[in-house]
C-alpha cells in the first residue's frame, strides 16, 4: 500500500501528456492550458499618457512663468499626441496622450482659473500624473508560459497586449462511470436495498469545471461481462474514471476486469477517506482511475488524484491543495496508520486567527457534513489525533464560508 506521496508520484510519473494544439479565440479561452510562449504584441501603455483629469505642462516654463500659464487645448483620448505650444498649458483628460513637449500633468483640483490663466500649485513635480510608455511590458515580452491555465483577468491582460489568437491543448476527453447494482437516479422510486447514486454527478461537474470534454457513461452494475463491454469501448477517451468495485469485496469486478485489458500501476493507497483505489493506463493513450464508492471517499480521491493528473496532461505543474496552519477548533482522537483528511469549518476569529474545528460524522458514507464543510484537516500518518487548540494544518476548499 503506498503512502498519499508516493501515490501520487506514482500517478503524475505515468501521465501520457497532450502532444497535440490547437488554436482558439480570447473568448473560448477560458480555463484552458497554454500550449505556446504568449509575448505582447504591443508596448503598454502603448503611449505615454494622463493618469488624471487635469493640465498637461511643462515644469520648465511653468516655473518661468510663476506658476501661471495660459490655456492652450486639449488632448483627449482617441486623439493623436498634440503639440503644447511653448509657455502654455493644454487640458488634458484621463488616458488621453501627453503632447510633446509636456512632462507633468497637474489634476483638475488642484488649480485655479484666473483672468484665462491657469493658476498652479507650486509643489509640482516632473512626471507626475503620467503613465509612462511600456512601463507595464514592451512589446516581445513574455506574458504566459506553457501549462498556464487561463483566466479572465488573464484573457483580459492578453487582450490589451493584442494578442487575439491563443496555442492551447485540445480539451482531454473523459468517460465517467458509476457501478453498482445498487444505484439508481435521483426522482426513481427506491426499492428495498437501493440508493441513489451521487459520486458521478460530482465527479463530473469537477472534470467540466478542469476543462475537460466530459461523456455521461451512466451506471454500470457489478458484472464482470457489463464492465468488459463498458472498458473496450474506452479507447477514445483521455481519462476514465468510474466509482466503486474497487474495494476487496466478492463483487468488487473493476480492479480484476480492468487488469484483463490495461495495466495497473498501483492499488489502494494509506489515506482516509480513499484507501481503496485503483490507477492504470489503458491502450494508447488513456488513464484510468477507480475511485472508491463511498461518496466523500469519492470526492477526496479526486481532489488528490484525479485533478493532478489532469494538470499534468495539459503540461502544466499540478495544483497542490494550499496548506496553512490553524487552530483547531476541538479536539479529534484517532488511530495512526493512515494520512487523514478531516472534514472541517474553516473560520476567521476576532483577532484574525484561522479556527479550524472538525466538523460530527467523518464516516466515508456520511455526506451531510459536507453542507458546512469549506475545508479540510489533514492529519499525518503517525498521527493519533490533536488537542483544542493545538496547530493542525487546514485546506481551504472554498473562501464562501471563511
Amino acid at each position: 500500500m503506498l503512502s498519499l506521496e508516493e501515490a501520487r508520484a506514482a500517478i503524475l510519473g505515468r501521465i501520457r501528456i497532450c502532444g497535440e494544439v490547437e488554436e482558439v479565440s480570447l473568448r473560448q479561452a477560458l480555463g484552458r492550458f497554454v500550449a505556446k510562449e504568449l509575448c505582447a504584441r504591443v508596448d503598454n501603455p502603448a503611449f505615454t499618457n494622463s493618469a488624471m483629469d487635469g493640465y498637461a505642462l511643462a515644469l520648465a516654463d511653468l516655473v518661468a512663468a510663476g506658476f501661471e500659464l495660459p490655456l492652450r487645448g486639449e488632448s483627449r483620448c482617441g486623439d493623436p499626441p498634440g503639440i503644447l505650444t511653448r509657455g502654455t498649458a493644454m487640458r488634458i483628460f484621463t488616458g488621453a496622450p501627453l503632447p510633446d513637449g509636456a512632462d507633468a500633468v497637474v489634476i483638475q483640483e488642484d488649480i485655479r482659473l484666473e483672468r484665462g490663466k491657469v493658476v498652479f500649485p507650486r509643489t509640482v513635480q516632473p512626471g507626475q500624473n503620467l503613465r509612462r510608455r511600456a512601463e507595464d511590458f514592451h512589446a516581445g515580452d513574455s506574458l504566459y508560459a506553457p501549462g498556464r491555465r487561463l483566466t479572465a483577468y488573464d484573457l483580459a491582460l492578453l487582450s490589451s497586449a493584442g494578442v487575439d489568437r491563443i496555442p492551447v491543448y485540445p480539451r482531454a476527453r473523459a468517460l465517467v462511470v458509476a457501478t453498482g447494482d445498487e444505484l439508481v437516479a435521483p426522482g426513481t422510486p427506491l426499492k428495498p436495498g437501493q440508493i441513489y447514486e451521487s459520486n458521478r454527478l460530482a465527479t463530473l461537474l469537477q472534470l467540466e469545471a478542469l476543462g475537460v470534454e466530459v461523456v455521461d457513461g451512466g451506471t454500470v452494475p457489478d458484472e464482470p461481462m457489463a464492465l468488459r463491454a463498458l472498458l473496450k469501448t474506452c479507447a477514445g477517451y483521455d481519462f476514465v474514471i468510474t466509482s466503486g468495485g474497487a474495494s476487496v469485496g466478492d463483487h468488487d469486478f473493476v480492479r480484476q476486469v480492468f487488469s484483463e485489458i490495461g495495466e495497473i500501476d498501483f492499488w489502494r493507497a494509506r489515506i482516509k477517506p480513499g484507501k481503496p483505489l485503483a490507477f492504470g493506463c489503458l491502450g494508447e493513450r488513456g488513464h484510468f482511475f477507480a475511485l472508491p464508492g463511498n461518496p466523500v471517499s469519492s470526492l477526496v480521491t479526486f481532489k488528490l488524484f484525479v485533478e493532478p493528473a489532469v494538470f499534468a496532461w495539459n503540461h502544466a505543474v499540478p495544483d497542490t491543495m494550499p496548506e496553512f496552519a490553524a487552530k483547531a477548533g476541538n479536539g479529534l482522537k484517532r488511530h495512526p496508520g493512515r494520512t487523514e483528511f478531516v472534514r472541517a469549518r474553516l473560520h476567521l476569529d476576532r483577532a484574525g486567527h484561522l479556527i479550524a474545528t472538525a466538523l460530527r460524522g467523518q464516516g466515508s458514507h456520511q455526506i451531510g457534513t459536507l453542507r458546512d464543510t469549506n475545508g479540510l484537516i489533514k492529519v499525518a500518518e503517525d498521527s493519533a489525533g490533536f488537542e483544542q487548540g493545538d496547530t493542525v494544518i487546514a485546506i481551504p476548499l472554498s473562501l464562501d464560508r471563511l
